[in-house]
């Protein structure tokens, strides 16, 4: 019998809606997916907004950095329409929103990134959001079915240190694209994203033209007790199969009630 494969909802339903938005996450809590995935970011004024960038300038109709706005700046911005001028006016989420949003939804499971890197703000501004972030997890009673995910692999050393290996981790595969670390990834990730990638002769990450890793690192990491899980921009049903057939056990999409029937027609979700 093959394994489950669990299906999340990147940046909520975001094939549909704006990414990051409450309508986004609205439409995945109907849907029969296992995970949303979401991103968080701090504001000027120390407050939790969830949006990918580290500015506003893709999603919004403003520009610059989060870090450098305060909440009531970025809570007058457009977040809905760059996607559809039907969504004029969405603005962008609270983490708090989103928290309110799904406190009572005990049966989904949650990928919250932290997307504060101490390489761009420094050690003291990226720990700082990380333990606002983890602690108003605990208070809203999700932290126990979500992971941690970063592509800094130094701001997930700190996590798992500072709280004694409590929380899931999750990473990204090759390593290189987590940046500066001092201990082995497999020693502190529960599971990870692999991408065939490799790097450039300018030392630049690039994918390779098939998107699905070689089965041998789907091996390497169930070897280490690592879940490996997929995530494609553009996803096919060639794409999934084979992943699926490599022996993924989550896939993280962009349009999760297509992959959900791909998924379901192929006999590993529920």
């Amino acid at each position: 019998m093959r394994q489950t494969v669990q299906i999340a909802a990147h940046r909520g339903n975001s094939a549909v809606y704006p990414e990051n938005t409450m309508a986004a996450f609205r439409s995945a809590l109907t849907l029969d997916v296992d995970m949303i995935e979401n991103d968080v970011h701090i504001t000027a004024d120390g407050e939790l907004v969830v949006m990918h960038d580290p500015t506003v300038d893709r999603t919004t109709n403003g520009t610059g950095l989060i870090r450098e706005k305060t909440l009531a700046e970025i809570k007058a911005l457009d977040a809905g329409s760059w996607k559809d001028p039907r969504f004029a006016g969405e603005q962008v989420t609270t983490f708090v929103e989103f928290l309110e949003l799904v406190k009572d939804r005990a049966d989904m499971q949650f990928n919250i990134e932290l997307k504060d890197y101490p390489s761009a703000m420094g050690q003291e501004a990226a720990f700082r959001s990380a333990d606002k972030t983890l602690a108003l997890m605990e208070a809203y009673g999700i932290a126990e079915r979500s992971v941690i995910n970063s592509w800094s692999g130094e701001l997930l050393e700190y996590v798992d240190g500072q709280y004694h290996h409590k929380y899931r981790l999750h990473g990204y595969h090759p390593f290189f694209q987590m940046g500066k670390m001092e201990r082995n990834p497999y020693d502190f990730l529960s599971c990870m994203c692999l991408f065939n990638a490799y790097l450039d002769q300018e030392g630049h990450w690039r994918l390779r033209e098939n998107p699905v890793s070689p089965i041998e690192a789907f091996q390497e990491a169930q070897t280490n007790g690592v879940e490996p899980w997929v995530y494609y921009p553009h996803e096919t049903r060639e794409i999934i199969e084979q992943a699926v057939t490599n022996g993924a056990r989550l896939i993280t999409s962009n349009t999760p009630q297509a992959t959900l029937e791909i998924l379901r027609s192929l006999g590993v979700h529920r």
